[in-house]
């Protein structure tokens, strides 16, 4: 008996821990069951889950051009835009920007939605969402873009269709935060970022950080397509314009010709004016999203491969230590100069001066500069930070020059000398007739530069460099559209240099002008119209179109449609028009009557040259003052009105009329 009880024992136990094991097997299972269904299943469906998400909320919020995103060469990102959608034209056609050096038949695609279908002329590409496609698309024709839910619904349509360019160089620009915003907000503000030149085969031209990049420009920075500054880490050559570690972006906004600026530079390079920026077109992209064509150019500036000069801003932060930005200012009593207070000069300070000639309001931002006897504000743009002593040398000679060529003789009442020891006669005479040819409205109120080298490289003041042609060749309407009159870079209402229309009295100046305008620019002049502007317009051709389906509601809050080729043709004929009546004046010594246009305080406002026996041609146009409207112009001392179609035959004065 007991043997058989520990057998029955043995077995209940067995049976005991049998039960258990299975418990534990069956708890095991469980364990993994619910493990599966609550941490795998939803990390294996998270990815989808969320795409959905993301999904609906582009739908929602309109914005079904994110719904699908494109990779091409070098595996590049980007996705459609839909030029003006901040307006609330969210249904607008979406584009997808591609570079030169992009294949439109080989762009990877990958969509947030459970399936797109890209359809055009019955073919349909489709593509599923979570997964990577290759696929082969036509340029220059819309695609309709068919959004799919999880369940098979169609959630949504977008028109979509691919540009590409061709010839230009792309330049990628990657800020730090990864948003152009603060820069577009603020023009003083700077970012690091990184930055990458691919030429159009495809090939890597420059790829490095960047120390910054801020915004730049006057009233082009109003506009949402704006011009850059970019400061490499290091001088580069880009492009093979020369080394340098800083760099323009001009955006051309106000120029619907995109050559105005191009044809220029080219010209005055052409004519031998040293420091003239070299440019080159190309696409740019910001942190993946296509900003247009651009003109990346050489900024004026002292340094090699640009003004050639000592750079008496180095010396300064030498000789005064690094922290000059946060140096006392000074301000004179009268308030003519300003500069920085520094404890140090340089043993030198005759030259390396780089002055720009600008008006009031933008004077009052600079932190180097100063205003003559007659009005004239020139800001330091280097020194930036000039001592007290180079701003009164530097300021002293050009008061110089304003007494001697304000006299009729040409001589400075105080010393005696003709202002043709003071300045470079040649230089003056091809900036002049830079500003004159292209009948730059801004030509004699900013970007004027005037630069001075040392007492032994020479002891005069030169014009030059050339700079800011995107308000000139009539692209201003009214009287800048005037092809045969001189204007002596006094278009621009309000605070125009006077300096050219008082050298313009002096033969020696006058001389120069006929003798440069021969020997440099007549001849020039034609190349550049029916030469080299066609040669630009072809080798844009195709970024054009990017440029117009980007920013064309930008280009037409100012004027209308947008057709630059028409723009251009009326570029290239203003420049043929312009070549025959100066031709006229200066090759044909045509007499010439001027005509002064007083405004209502008595003071100079206009000067218009023009040709004996011709018609005076559209009339400028002044402000309203004090409730007062602007009516007209008369001939001074008496109530004769002077129209466009008025004949001049004499020297005459014209005064405004306003009711």
């Amino acid at each position: 008996m007991p043997e058989c009880e520990n057998i029955k024992f043995q077995i209940t136990q067995k049976m005991k821990d049998s039960k258990m094991l299975q418990k534990k097997e069956y708890g095991r299972i469980l364990h993994w069951i619910i493990f599966l269904i609550f941490v795998i299943l939803p990390l294996l469906l998270l990815p989808g889950r969320m795409a959905d998400l993301k999904f609906w909320k582009l739908l929602r919020e309109q914005r079904l051009e994110e719904c699908v995103s494109f990779r091409y060469e070098g595996n590049r990102q980007i996705f459609s835009y839909t030029p003006g959608k901040d307006g609330g034209n969210a249904d607008a056609m979406g584009y997808v920007f591609l570079p030169s050096f992009a294949d439109p038949g080989a762009v990877m695609v990958e969509t947030c939605a459970s399936r797109a279908e890209f359809e055009y002329g019955g073919q349909v590409i489709s593509v599923s969402g979570g997964e990577a496609c290759r696929c082969c698309f036509e340029e220059q024709v819309p695609y309709t873009v068919h959004f799919y839910d999880h369940r098979g619904k169609e959630a949504g349509t977008k028109q979509i269709t691919f540009l590409k360019s061709e010839n230009l160089p792309a330049l990628y620009i990657n800020t730090e935060t990864d948003s152009m915003e603060r820069l577009d907000a603020d023009k003083a503000y700077k970012e690091s970022a990184s930055a990458e030149l691919v030429g159009a085969d495809g090939s890597i031209l420059y790829r490095n950080e960047l120390k910054n990049i801020s915004g730049r420009g006057n009233h082009t920075f109003q506009f949402e397509k704006k011009s850059y500054q970019i400061k490499l880490e290091d001088p580069e050559d880009l492009l093979g314009m020369g080394r340098s570690d800083t760099w323009i972006l001009l955006c051309n906004v106000y120029d619907r010709s995109y050559i105005r600026n191009k044809l220029t530079y080219d010209m005055a390079l052409e004519a031998g004016m040293p420091g003239s920026p070299e440019s080159e077109y190309i696409d740019v992209y910001f942190n993946g999203i296509y900003n247009g064509m651009y003109l990346l150019c050489e900024k004026v500036q002292i340094g090699e491969n640009r003004l050639e000069l000592a750079d008496l801003e180095q010396q300064n932060r030498t000789l005064n230590g690094g922290g000059l930005d946060e140096a006392y200012r000074f301000l004179s009593e009268d308030e003519k100069r300003k500069g920085t207070a520094l404890l140090y000069n340089p043993e030198d300070i005759t030259g390396g001066y780089l002055i720009e000639h600008d008006y009031g309001p933008k004077y009052q931002e600079v932190l180097s500069g100063f205003i003559t006897e007659g009005g004239e504000h020139f800001a330091l743009k280097s020194p930036q930070h000039a001592s007290q002593e180079e701003v009164a040398y530097i300021a002293d000679r050009m008061q110089a020059i304003e007494r001697a060529i304000m006299s009729e003789d040409g001589r400075d009442p105080d010393t005696g000398e003709h202002f043709s020891e003071y300045l470079d006669l040649e230089s003056w005479a091809d900036k002049y007739l830079v500003e004159e040819i292209t009948y730059n409205n801004g030509g004699g109120l900013t970007s004027s530069y005037f630069y001075k080298p040392q007492d032994s490289v020479s002891t005069r003041i030169f014009g030059g460099p050339v700079w800011d042609y995107d308000k000139a060749y009539a692209r201003v309407p009214g009287s800048d559209a005037n092809v045969r009159n001189l204007g002596f870079l006094m278009q621009h209402l309000g605070e125009n240099t006077h300096w050219f229309s008082y050298l313009y009295q002096h033969e020696e100046f006058v001389q120069t002008v006929k003798k440069e305008y021969r020997e440099k620019f007549s001849g020039l002049l034609p190349v550049m119209a029916e030469k080299r502007a066609q040669e630009y317009l072809d080798w844009i051709e195709a970024s054009a179109v990017l440029d117009q389906a980007r920013f064309a509601h930008v280009y037409q809050e100012y004027e209308g449609e947008m057709d630059y080729r028409a723009e251009a043709e009326r570029v290239t004929g203003f420049i043929l028009e312009r070549k025959q009546f100066l031709d006229e004046v200066w090759l044909g010594d045509a007499p010439l009557c001027l005509v002064h246009f007083l405004n209502a305080r008595g003071e100079e406002w206009h000067r218009y040259g023009v040709i004996a026996g011709e018609r005076m041609g559209e009339l400028p146009w002044e402000e309203d003052i004090d409730g007062l409207s602007f009516s007209h112009w008369k001939i001074q001392g008496s109530e004769t009105p002077c129209t466009g179609y008025t004949v001049v035959r004499e020297d005459m004065t014209l005064v405004g009329v306003w009711e």
